[in-house]
């Protein structure tokens, strides 16, 4: 029972960080919020690891440890992340969630290719269902044309046809980025650190990742210094919505199944709907092409976790 209540809370924060992050790049940019995200991770499971114990194994795990939990934060957070939130800028988070929701199709893939795992039938068909939710997005969700100024301006749920398949690209390489992380996590697992733990050094590595970029960089140093009080709160607000989520989730794994947590957590594009429906229905889409993507990710992905 704690496990799915925990995979409840931890897919409904994920939900609603996502429709606050779409709140807070419109605002401001992606860059910034997934900056802001990723410099309050540290802190945050520095705090969790210092109450959970895990903090004082951090000078006992191997080399490869260190390396493999630092890949998955650069890749997880440095990458990933700013994908997510530049989709989700570009077409908002309810057609975003169809395509970065796929990340568990691209560690299967990745899996299958690095590590020699093998793919039932039934995980087959759970693959190419989900590969129709973004396919639909991409065919069949209603676009308008560029206008007379060749914009058609962000933060409106009307979009052109190039700014949607943009969004999609990044939101196909949120998926990628997010599915190799877990091959990562994965090693990094079998080589020492808990899940807790290697989050604090995945954190501490994305930070050291964009570092240079956000404090070197002239122009970027300028576009963080210049935002107002609001976008900082926006940025501190998604940092704590992931943070909790990912908590929730270990805990949920912590308490019980792992098929369960899976399971549970692909309610998730359920979540955004209904927060967005409830706190941002002017600047998402609601098509039943939509509704229908994430439907057949939904059963897709249960295809595949239960196989």
């Amino acid at each position: 029972m704690l496990t799915v209540i925990w995979s409840l809370i931890s897919a409904a924060t994920f939900g609603l960080n996502s429709v606050v992050a779409r709140r807070g790049v419109l605002r401001t940019n992606a860059y910034y919020i997934a900056t802001i995200s990723i410099l309050a991770g540290p802190p945050f499971f520095l705090v969790v690891t210092l109450f959970t114990g895990d903090l004082f194994e951090i000078g006992r795990l191997s080399f490869q440890a260190y390396v493999f939990w630092a890949l998955s934060g650069i890749v997880h957070f440095a990458l990933g992340r700013t994908w997510a939130y530049r989709s989700i800028h570009l077409i908002g988070a309810t057609r975003s969630s169809v395509i970065t929701n796929l990340h568990p199709v691209a560690t299967i893939i990745l899996a299958m290719i690095f590590l020699e795992e093998v793919v039932t039938p039934l995980m087959a068909v759970g693959i190419f269902v989900s590969l129709g939710g973004p396919l639909v997005i991409a065919v069949k969700e209603e676009t308008v044309s560029s206008g007379a100024q060749g914009v058609v301006p962000l933060g409106s749920k009307d979009i052109d046809r190039k700014t949607l398949y943009l969004g999609m690209a990044y939101g196909a390489g949120t998926a990628i980025c997010w599915g190799s992380s877990s091959i990562f996590i994965k090693i990094a697992l079998e080589h020492g650190g808990t899940p807790m733990l290697g989050s604090l050094i995945a954190y501490l590595a994305a930070c050291l990742a964009i570092g240079p970029s956000t404090f070197l960089g002239k122009e970027n140093r300028r576009s963080m210094l210049r935002r107002d009080r609001i976008s900082l709160y926006l940025g501190l607000l998604v940092a704590l919505g992931t943070n909790v989520s990912q908590l929730a989730r270990y805990l949920a794994i912590g308490y019980g199944s792992v098929i369960i947590f899976s399971l549970v957590s692909r309610t998730v594009s359920v979540w955004i709907l209904v927060f967005a429906f409830i706190f941002a229905r002017g600047y998402e889409s609601f098509s039943g092409w939509v509704f229908l993507g994430n439907a057949l990710l939904i059963v897709g992905l249960i295809f595949v976790l239960i196989s």
